[in-house]
C-alpha cells in the first residue's frame, strides 16, 4: 500500500471513527433490515459478519458497538458475548432477535454480559435511539482515554499507550494468529540540529516526523512518541516484508520532505515482526531495538530489519 493510500485510508477511517462505528453479527436478511436506519442516524456500519467470522471481523474493523442476533448458526450468544468481553472488555453489544423482548429474554441478554436486546422489526427506532446513545457514550470515552493517553507534544499516543497496543497486538498474535510489526524510528542527529537552531525548531522537527507517522498509519495502527526523538509505529495485521515496504516509504518520505530553517531531515528505523523476529511484546521490542541500532551504524537515514529468530 502506498503511502498516499494509506493516508486516504486514514480520512476514510477518521470520519468513521467520528460518527461511530457499529458491526453488525448477523445473517443478511436482518442486515439489510436494520443496517440503512442505523447509517441514517449517523453512525457507520464497518461490515457485517456471521458466526465465527464475527470475531475476525471485530479485530480487524475495532468497532465501537457490536449488535449481533441473539440465535446465530455457529456461534451461540454466550460465546459471542465472552470473546467481546476478554478483547474489549468495554464495547457494548447488543442482541437482536424476530422474539419478543419480554422481560425474561432482557435479562438473559444482561446476564450474558450485553447492553440490552430488541426485537426487529418492531422495535427498529428503539434500537436506533439507544445505539446513538451509546455511541455519544463510546465516543466521549475515547476522547478522554486519548487525552489521557497522548504525548503532549506531537498529539501522538505516549510511551503508556503503546505499551498497552502492543501487548495487545501480540496477544491477538497468541489467539488468533494475526502478525503484527513494529517500527521503532529515531530522527538523526537531531542534538545537532537543537545546538544550531534552537530546541523550538528542534520541537518542529519532532512534530514534521510525527505528522509524517500519522499520515502513514491506519486506524487501527498505534503512532506513539516514546521519548525525545524516538517513535515507534505499531502496524496491525502486517508481516514482515509489508512492515518493511511501509518503512522504507515513511524513510523515503521524510528524507525528502523539506522543514523551514532546517532543510531537510533524516530518520533511521529499525523493524521487527511478530511471529517472524518475536513471539512475544519484549522480544519484538528488543528485536527492533537492536535492527534501529544497526541502522544508525550503518550511517543512518536507512531501514533495517531484524534478523529472524
Amino acid at each position: 500500500m502506498s503511502l498516499m493510500t494509506y493516508a486516504t485510508a486514514s480520512k476514510q477511517q477518521k470520519n468513521e471513527r467520528q460518527r461511530g462505528r457499529i458491526l453488525l453479527v448477523m445473517n443478511e436478511r436482518m442486515a439489510h433490515l436494520c443496517g440503512p436506519t442505523l447509517e441514517e442516524a449517523g453512525a457507520c456500519v464497518v461490515g457485517v459478519a456471521g458466526g465465527m467470522a464475527a470475531i475476525v471481523s471485530i479485530q480487524r474493523t475495532r468497532p465501537n458497538i457490536v449488535i449481533a442476533e441473539i440465535e446465530l448458526n455457529d456461534l451461540r450468544a454466550a460465546e459471542l458475548a465472552r470473546t467481546i468481553a476478554n478483547l474489549h472488555e468495554d464495547m457494548p453489544l447488543i442482541f437482536v432477535g424476530a422474539e419478543e423482548s419480554a422481560s425474561h429474554r432482557r435479562l438473559e441478554a444482561l446476564s450474558l454480559g450485553a447492553f440490552d436486546y430488541f426485537q426487529l422489526p418492531v422495535e427498529l427506532p428503539l434500537l436506533s435511539v439507544r445505539v446513538t446513545q451509546l455511541i455519544r457514550m463510546q465516543l466521549t470515552i475515547e476522547r478522554l482515554r486519548a487525552e489521557a493517553d497522548q504525548d503532549y507534544l506531537t498529539g501522538l499516543a505516549n510511551r503508556r499507550r503503546f505499551r498497552v497496543a502492543l501487548g495487545q497486538e501480540v496477544e491477538r498474535w497468541r489467539r488468533y494468529k494475526i502478525p503484527c510489526s513494529l517500527l521503532l524510528v529515531d530522527v538523526d542527529k537531531l542534538k545537532n540540529i537543537n545546538d544550531a537552531f534552537g530546541h523550538s525548531t528542534g520541537d518542529v522537527v519532532i512534530r514534521h516526523v510525527a505528522h509524517m507517522l500519522r499520515e502513514s498509519s491506519r486506524d487501527n495502527d498505534t503512532a506513539a512518541r516514546l521519548g525525545g526523538e524516538e517513535f515507534a509505529l505499531l502496524l496491525a495485521g502486517a508481516d514482515a516484508d509489508r512492515a518493511f515496504a511501509a518503512a522504507e516509504r515513511l524513510r523515503a518520505t521524510i528524507s525528502s520532505s523539506p522543514i523551514e530553517r532546517v532543510g531537510m531531515a533524516t530518520v533511521s528505523v529499525g523493524v521487527a515482526s511478530c511471529p517472524t523476529h518475536a513471539i512475544s511484546e519484549r522480544e519484538l521490542y528488543a528485536m527492533a531495538d537492536a535492527a534501529l541500532y544497526r541502522a544508525k551504524r550503518d550511517g543512518r537515514n536507512c531501514v533495517r530489519m531484524a534478523e529472524r529468530l
